[in-house]
């Protein structure tokens, strides 16, 4: 979660804008807003680079000119990018999952492990049984040690993220933002190297491909 301290007597401070991305000069501008009847300490950063406004919340105040922002809008995400190759219903919660992950991270870790689970029928499984998914992947030549044991993080953590077992939430928090790496990393051994891998083998010359095939069986 995106947060910065002030520590100012003026009505402007420089920041990294959420928006621009510019490292810029924004003016502080307090915001009154009604919630039930109670207000809130809300401001808007207006950045001097691109003149847009990002909403922050005010919090940890020591005094008037000594306090914390929390970022409220816009909604960044600050997980790695899904890999090209990833299917677009894998996509779908990753990304939902890179919305939110700053804000619970146990939701995040819930919606990797529906990703994965999704991700396994794309890698020829029955998408049913995630546990039995991740068993049948273990055998597969292309799945090594290193890859079964990033699945079952993924599905382990989801787990306890929605059904509290041995990992407590600061666990999960430790770990979730390695959690979007695990699952890119299996896209690109179940996924990338294959197409590549297929990709170099089709542009070989078609009459000693098909001799080598026809040698090991694979016609």
């Amino acid at each position: 979660m995106r947060t910065i301290r002030i520590l100012t007597q003026d009505n402007s401070i420089k920041f990294d804008c959420p928006i621009c991305k510019a490292n810029s000069l924004c003016d502080i501008q307090y915001m009154s807003i009604q919630n039930f009847g109670l207000s809130t300490k809300t401001y808007m950063l207006v950045c001097r680079a691109c003149g847009d406004g990002s909403v922050w919340k005010k919090f940890d105040i020591k005094d008037n000119f000594i306090y914390s922002l929390r970022l409220v809008d816009p909604i960044l995400p600050d997980a790695p990018e899904a890999s090209l190759d990833m299917p677009e219903d894998v996509k779908a919660d990753y990304e939902e999952a890179r919305l939110i992950a700053s804000y619970s991270p146990r939701a995040a870790a819930a919606l990797l492990r529906l990703s994965l689970q999704k991700l396994c029928k794309h890698l020829g499984e029955p998408g049913k049984h995630i546990d039995t998914d991740v068993r049948s992947l273990a055998k597969k030549p292309e799945f090594g040690e290193r890859l079964v044991k990033a699945a079952d993080t993924l599905r382990i953590a989801g787990n306890n993220a929605v059904h509290p077992g041995e990992m407590d939430e600061q666990d999960i928090d430790n770990i979730c933002q390695g959690l979007f790496g695990l699952l890119n990393l299996i896209v690109h051994a179940g996924i990338t190297q294959t197409k590549e891998w297929d990709a170099m083998y089709d542009g070989l010359p078609e009459k000693p491909r098909k001799a080598a095939e026809k040698k090991d069986g694979r016609e």
